[in-house]
């Protein structure tokens, strides 16, 4: 154990919430918003109570908090992306000042499945936040039970409460022209032009956001933009440079900032480096940063969000005669997923015109 591990959480109100525990992967002694906290004699004393209880422990598993606080300096916490550590710490903090108290043994009862669904259900009215409860429950006693800790997992295969399949989700014709004819107050295009560099690049790379606002031109090569390791799956994406994309990207090349001069004056060269999307001064865009943005000027009742441009950017290529074999290396999508969406929405369109021209003619 080591001294007391203050952790930053930002908000995009601006105002950054502070989470201090008493060791790193240890548990949570305090939560405060606003400046970074000071750690005072209270916060020192809190840090060495928690630190004497698990010391006094010798290492038994008596409660649930006892496996939260293993959990939290095991391996497998230690592998989790810092993003992810943030948001399974708040769930874990959640968890422990429900059940925490309650012995281990009682995680073996499968009655206490009932504890788990009508604590989650506490969540009802918000079923992202209500399925995040019982999947941390499943994860942490999933944990637990690898380790000989529970005998079984009681929370494992909860029914989700969110359901929806947006496998076939694209954006269409109707929603590029509420886009365009979103307006503002002043009757100005309500969508700014730098969000519509990222809706339009998505479009023609199907990227996720997350390895969309981190492209580099360094990445962008002559016939295909090539991305070593992506966020998410971590494997390598090479994205082919068609004419449309090849036209976006000379645009959004010509919006690079010129050098700064001595003076901080921006009169110097324009070099071809640094991130290909930026935002409104000129710097590289973060994830929270275009969906902040979004959610503040997309249309009234839109019903398309920024990941079901994945899903368009594969009709995409589907109408450039790319077969699903092909739209399935570039993508990381299976072929059978490919072609459903093919079929709903490039197939069934072509058909609709073919018919529309036979009877015009």
């Amino acid at each position: 154990m080591t001294g007391v591990h203050v952790v930053r959480k930002p908000h995009k109100s601006g105002i950054d919430t502070w989470h201090v525990y008493a060791w790193r992967g240890g548990p949570s002694i305090h939560k405060c918003t606003g400046p970074r906290p000071v750690i005072d004699q209270a916060l020192l004393s809190a840090a060495l109570a928690e630190q004497a209880k698990a010391t006094k422990r010798g290492g038994r598993i008596e409660s649930l908090d006892d496996v939260i606080d293993e959990y939290r300096g095991s391996p497998e916490f230690a592998r989790l992306a810092d993003r992810t550590k943030s948001d399974y710490r708040m769930w874990l903090d959640r968890i422990s000042a429900k059940f925490g108290r309650a012995p281990i043994a009682a995680f073996n009862d499968q009655r206490m499945r009932r504890e788990i669904v009508e604590w989650r259900d506490g969540w009802s009215s918000q079923p992202r936040s209500a399925d995040r409860a019982s999947m941390m429950m499943a994860t942490l006693l999933g944990w637990a039970m690898e380790r000989a800790i529970v005998t079984v997992n009681v929370a494992a295969r909860i029914p989700q409460m969110h359901r929806v399949d947006k496998s076939d989700q694209v954006w269409e014709a109707h929603h590029w022209q509420a886009l365009a004819d979103a307006k503002d107050k002043d009757g100005k295009p309500a969508i700014p032009a730098h969000l519509m560099d990222v809706i339009r690049l998505a479009r023609l790379t199907g990227l996720r956001l997350g390895d969309l606002v981190r492209l580099t031109w360094e990445q962008v090569g002559e016939k295909a933009i090539v991305i070593d390791r992506t966020r998410k799956r971590k494997r390598r994406a090479v994205i082919p440079i068609l004419p449309e994309l090849r036209a976006l990207l000379k645009q959004l090349e010509a919006k690079i900032p010129k050098d700064k001069d001595e003076h901080g004056k921006r009169t110097g060269p324009q070099r071809r480096t640094g991130p290909v999307l930026r935002n409104s001064r000129g710097e590289g865009w973060g994830e929270s940063g275009v969906k902040s943005v979004w959610q503040r000027v997309k249309p009234e009742g839109f019903d398309r969000v920024l990941h079901d441009l994945r899903g368009t950017y594969v009709t995409f290529l589907a109408t450039h005669r790319l077969t699903d074999q092909e739209i399935s290396r570039i993508v990381g999508w299976t072929s059978q997923r490919i072609a459903e969406i093919r079929a709903r929405y490039v197939d069934e369109e072509r058909v609709i015109v073919s018919l529309v021209d036979r009877l015009s003619a």
